[in-house]
């Protein structure tokens, strides 16, 4: 018995992340966010002075840190391609 598969020519493509997005449901969920974020409500919330610093404080450690990640991962790469001639 010879058990090999056949080929009929028709190639399984994935969607495309255009057709994806088309989902109607995927669709839905976005242009709800859109409308969470994109009206305005009064906030009713205090927000203390240290709280700007303790997110400014995050945004400039999460930068230094995705930069050290991406010099190790150059650093990777250009070791893979052996030294230059």
């Amino acid at each position: 018995m010879n058990a090999e598969p056949v080929l009929t020519g028709v190639v399984s493509m994935r969607k495309s992340p255009v057709r994806q997005f088309l989902n109607p449901p995927l669709r839905a969920m976005f242009l709800l966010a859109l409308a969470m974020f994109a009206t305005e409500h009064e906030a009713r919330a205090y927000t203390d002075p240290g709280s700007g610093a303790l997110i400014w404080q995050m945004l400039v450690a999460g930068l230094v840190g995705v930069s050290f990640y991406f010099r190790r991962l150059t650093a990777w790469f250009k070791n893979r391609k052996g030294p230059k001639v």
